[in-house]
């Protein structure tokens, strides 16, 4: 059987436009010659035109706790810095005292010495943090801060060290909204992943 001839591409958009006739429209006066695709009227890259555009990010900041969520910020954090060629910030927010909010409520006006349990818990994720950013060739700072508002450390951390970027887990969005409201950088967010509802009638 014989093939069926190839019958050339036409676009469904626009017709096909012939060398010696260019609408117009795509032709200002003042740039008669620039450069256009014969086939679909397209313009073509043009060479006066920057190449490279301004990086997204210069330098962002990635908090963590130290849980499987700021883990994964921490992950995420490095991985746009390392395509952003920016340099990071890995700041630890953390209760300074056990017991809770309540506790740090009241010892918060206090001189009560950090608990050392929650300061080698801090250096632990922030170890992991700064292997992982030299691993990836990521430029990168560390702060610790022994704060009962984690919110209130990232904004002051934001504020001091110029950041444009906060990278940060959420578990059920109140702190990422509250981190919101107060600072003036774009937030991204990782969030727990929701298991998928069974449909109905499913055994």
């Amino acid at each position: 059987m014989a093939a069926a001839p190839a019958v050339p591409y036409h676009s469904l958009l626009r017709p096909g436009v012939p060398d010696t006739e260019v609408p117009e429209e795509l032709v200002p006066a003042h740039e008669a010659s620039r450069p256009l695709c014969r086939i679909c009227a397209r313009t073509l890259p043009r060479g006066d035109l920057p190449i490279e555009g301004k990086p997204p990010f210069s330098r962002i900041l990635i908090a963590t706790d130290g849980s499987a969520l700021g883990t994964e910020a921490v992950n995420l954090g490095v991985s746009l810095a390392r395509l952003a060629v920016a340099p990071v910030v890995f700041l630890h927010a953390a209760m300074p005292w056990k017991g809770g909010t309540w506790l740090a409520r009241i010892l918060a006006a206090a001189d009560v010495t950090v608990d050392p349990d929650c300061a080698a818990f801090a250096e632990r994720s922030l170890d992991y943090a700064r292997a992982l950013a030299m691993n990836a060739s990521v430029r990168f700072e560390t702060r610790l801060a022994f704060d009962p508002h984690p919110d209130r450390a990232i904004r002051d951390a934001v504020r001091e060290t110029g950041c444009d970027l906060v990278v940060m887990g959420s578990r059920s969005g109140r702190l990422a909204r509250r981190v919101g409201a107060h600072v003036s950088v774009p937030l991204l967010t990782c969030r727990d992943a929701k298991p998928e509802r069974a449909p109905t009638g499913a055994a």
